[in-house]
């Protein structure tokens, strides 16, 4: 083989690699909301996504869930749901780099972290899914997150600062004795 055949493949499986990664086109808020009223259009949103954009097509999906104004009931189904289309989506050896960047992306939205019954449903799919190991990934991510995102719960809110601790009296001299008559110099 000559030189020359060897750079245009080189050349090519670069070009081939670049491609595969801008297959992924983000969704528009109208996909997004399509999917949240019929999950299975998720998975065509997923579709050559890599971890941390497919956690945030998630998150995002669970904002329009939310914002449908459904009962708590139904809410935290679907919000199940797409949870586990997406873990099954990836293979298993992703899950819990998937866990770990969900659980932050979620913290980051104060629509997808405010509702504690809303974060159960999602956990308690993600053991169902993926077993307790990654859950256990998704709630250490989301609470790491949260401490250090600008407050809790919700992460936009500020958190007053604390005040600073009362002042300790001290004297100020140290208390000097009265001699005795039997100390007194002549």
């Amino acid at each position: 083989m000559s030189a020359k055949f060897v750079k245009w493949v080189a050349l090519a499986v670069c070009a081939a690699g670049l491609d595969a990664q801008a297959a992924f086109d983000p969704p528009t808020r109208a996909e997004l909301k399509a999917a949240a009223e019929d999950l299975s259009k998720v998975v065509e949103l997923l579709q050559d996504a890599s971890i941390d954009q497919a956690a945030e097509v998630a998150r995002d999906v669970v904002i329009e869930i939310v914002k449908l104004g459904l009962d708590q009931a139904e809410r935290d189904s679907r919000a199940s749901s797409l949870v586990g289309y997406l873990f099954m989506t990836f293979p298993e050896s992703d899950w819990t780099d998937l866990a770990i960047v969900f659980g932050r992306m979620v913290a980051a939205s104060p629509t997808a972290s405010m509702d504690p019954s809303l974060l159960s449903a999602l956990q308690r799919a993600i053991i169902e899914v993926c077993g307790v190991g990654v859950a256990s990934e998704f709630g250490n991510a989301y609470n790491l997150a949260m401490l250090t995102v600008a407050g809790a719960p919700g992460g936009g809110k500020n958190v007053p600062p604390q005040p600073p601790p009362p002042p300790v009296a001290l004297p100020l001299r140290p208390p000097i004795a009265t001699p005795y008559e039997a100390q007194r110099l002549r």
